[in-house]
């Protein structure tokens, strides 16, 4: 989530690896870099003007290229959303583009746009809600009316509220997979608050909670013409371009709207020491830091500058030049237009050196408080953040889309003329001054997402541990009716029968692993795709796919804890929570579930339909699961299992439909397995090879 609109941002480091050239081809560090003197910021002339019914419109004419667009700003944000709705501005800005309009659906928009080579693109963030237009001058008269349609006559097709949804949840159902993504989220929720509106974060629960009229109603409080701030560049004449705006949008009515200030940030300046466990990796991703500051600081000149020093002269050079300890070191002092950013130190550091890299960046603070910089920090410094400065800058897009923003917030047109003024003239006592009233080495809060029992030292040395827990939350499932004596013992009476249905109950006990060669198919939106696949299971957790995929043999192996995928292009850990979903299939088969019958409660909850026929309904909970096991009344085989989990797309029931028994050193076995999603048939499994505790070599579930 983009809180901040401007950042003092140094990234001060990249991987290694991708230093390709000999080191004795780098340049040293310690050698000077010579600018040439920039050229001064060139900000276009302005056209500006207020329609009748309040639209704040900025023509900027420029006839190089036969091309117009369109930059649009509402004061919205998500962070007037309700908490137990978080996610609703972000749909709501969504589905205004996509749900299409009540004269022409989102699909036909779609169409249209691709024939002229034009976009429109809507959203809401927790800066503002925006819509942007581009085109080709020739096709104005057909683009603006249908970006006009979705500001004053959005349909939100319910359809596309669901795909919308879809795509949301399936964002969060990885939002733990980089662990620099975990790292950069929960530092923000340590400083802001972890149900602050600037940091907290949408779950299941709070998606699900969202209906067509929330995303009605909260589209209805901001978009109005009297909220609106357009700006337009490109080829066009102006006066023209302000009678085609009035013929679309003149009639607009204003709605008159008081509006909500931004919910304060109310800071308190503390020590912390945090911690989030990543079993999976060999590295540490560290964060150090408190809250940032505003644009319009008369320190945030200083403050530029200072980072620059801090980060780059300073902390990369230590860490990671000097002490060889980090893959990456960076430093961020954000700053904000109405909302404080975040001041942040953070490292990438192998686990053995993770309490070196901490007290290395705590110290070049408090020396950033202490003295003052030296000329050569000074210069160096000052000319990088103007280089990298004039980038904001280097094309009309830029300039008007940064002067729009600072309409918006309230700042002057020239703001960025005043910084990069304000840069030059920043003094070594200016950047030890801001340094002492903005820097708190002494209260930062502490963030280290890693393996704790590889770090160097124990993370208490630092003081008092948080550990934070990133678990996603699901919500519960359908809960069954509570277990009586007579159930219990009717549904362990079943559940025997099945298990003689299968076989000698004690070759079923015996079995230690399966091997299985067949077809892997997937249903996707293109159609079924097969793949060739070896998968090999040893009780009670290793796991090895073998999968001919379009992109090549992979590789996909669990090994306890640990899990790893292995294509041509590299290999990559395994996500947890698909470990996980992969794991808790070897709890959810029956012959696991019988070998410990100790661990599972199996309770009979009768007979219902069931993949198009009478079953008996056997409810299973042990070891962290709970599920439905579904037996032929004839057979008394076991015909399919029913289970909450969570998948890409969000927490779901999936049904799995056995089929094709056959005898596999006398116990029967289903050769064939089909799996739904919401009565949608998600993947199938068609076996053409089994074995029952065939000789499994232990290279085969080798991790590293």
């Amino acid at each position: 989530m983009n809180k901040k609109s401007v950042a003092i941002f140094t990234f001060a480091a990249v991987l290694l690896a991708l230093f390709a050239a000999p080191l004795a081809a780098q340049k040293n560090p310690k050698d000077k870099f010579d600018f040439p003197k920039l050229n001064p910021l060139k900000i276009p002339p302005v056209k500006q003007l207020t329609l009748k019914n309040g639209i704040r419109l900025f023509l900027v004419e420029d006839h190089r290229f036969p091309t117009i667009d369109m930059q649009g700003l509402f004061f919205a944000s998500s962070a007037f959303e309700p908490a137990a709705k978080t996610g609703l501005a972000a749909l709501a800005g969504t589905v205004l583009r996509t749900g299409g309009t009540k004269t022409m659906p989102g699909d036909q928009i779609d169409r249209e746009l691709e024939t002229m080579a034009a976009a429109i693109e809507t959203s809401i963030t927790s800066e503002n809600g925006s819509i942007s237009v581009s085109m080709l001058k020739e096709n104005l008269d057909r683009v603006l009316p249908i970006m006009a349609a979705i500001l004053r006559q959005p349909l939100f097709d319910q359809e596309k509220i669901d795909l919308a949804k879809i795509q949301v949840r399936s964002g969060i159902s990885r939002r733990n997979d980089d662990i620099g993504q975990i790292t950069n989220r929960e530092f923000e929720k340590l400083i802001y608050g972890a149900q602050s509106p600037y940091a907290r974060q949408a779950e299941y629960a709070t998606i699900d909670a969202i209906g067509r009229d929330d995303i009605v109603a909260f589209y209805k409080g901001y978009f109005h013409p009297d909220n609106m701030w357009l700006a337009v560049w490109g080829d066009f004449d102006s006066k023209q371009m302000i009678r085609k705006i009035e013929s679309a949008l003149g009639d607009w009515p204003a709605a008159g709207l008081k509006l909500p200030a931004l919910p304060e940030v109310r800071y308190e300046y503390k020590s912390t020491v945090n911690y989030i466990e990543k079993t999976d990796v060999n590295q540490s991703n560290i964060m150090v830091g408190h809250i940032g500051g505003l644009l319009d600081s008369p320190d945030y000149a200083a403050l530029s500058v200072m980072n620059r020093i801090l980060s780059f002269d300073r902390m990369f050079k230590r860490i990671r030049t000097d002490e060889g300890l980090a893959y990456s070191v960076w430093g961020v002092y954000d700053a904000g237009f109405k909302v404080p950013g975040v001041f942040s130190a953070g490292a990438q550091t192998k686990s053995g050196s993770t309490l070196k890299a901490i007290g290395i960046m705590l110290d070049e603070m408090k020396r950033m408080r202490r003295e003052e910089v030296s000329d050569e920090e000074i210069r160096r410094a000052k000319d990088q953040f103007l280089n990298s400065y004039v980038f904001q800058f280097d094309s009309r897009a830029k300039i008007i889309r940064r002067m729009l923003t600072y309409a918006y917030y309230g700042y002057p047109l020239d703001f960025s003329e005043q910084v990069f003024k304000k840069i030059e003239t920043v003094t070594k006592a200016d950047i030890l001054n801001a340094a002492a009233k903005h820097l708190r080495p002494d209260q930062v809060q502490i963030l280290v997402v890693g393996k704790k029992e590889d770090f160097d030292k124990p993370l208490a040395e630092l003081g008092p541990v948080n550990a934070i827990d990133i678990a996603i939350p699901v919500p519960a499932g359908e809960k069954g009716p509570a277990a009586t004596a007579e159930t219990l013992a009717k549904g362990g009476e079943f559940f025997a029968k099945a298990i003689a249905a299968m076989g000698e109950p004690q070759k079923v006990k015996a079995i230690r692993s399966v091997r299985l060669e067949g077809d892997m198919i997937q249903s996707t939106p293109m159609g079924e795709m097969t793949m060739a696949a070896e998968i090999v299971s040893v009780y009670p957790d290793k796991v090895c796919f073998i999968l001919n995929t379009p992109g090549g043999k992979m590789n996909m192996v669990i090994n306890g804890a640990k899990g790893v995928v292995k294509m041509p292009q590299g290999a990559m850990p395994l996500p947890e929570a698909e470990m996980k979903n992969i794991l808790d299939n070897i709890r959810r088969d029956a012959a696991y579930v019988w070998q410990n019958r100790d661990q599972y409660q199996v309770q009979f909850l009768g007979r219902r339909p069931f993949a198009g026929k009478e079953a008996i309904d056997l409810d299973v909970s042990g070891l962290g699961l709970s599920f439905h096991l579904f037996l032929d009344p004839q057979t008394m085989l076991p015909t399919g299992t029913s289970y909450q989990t969570v998948t890409r797309e969000g927490p779901t029931t999936i049904e799995e439909i056995f089929s094709d028994y056959r005898e596999v050193e006398g116990i029967k076995m289903p050769f064939k397995t089909e799996s739904f999603a919401k009565e949608k048939k998600v993947s199938s499994q068609v076996v053409k090879i089994m074995q029952l505790n065939a000789a499994v070599s232990d290279d085969l579930f080798k991790t590293e």
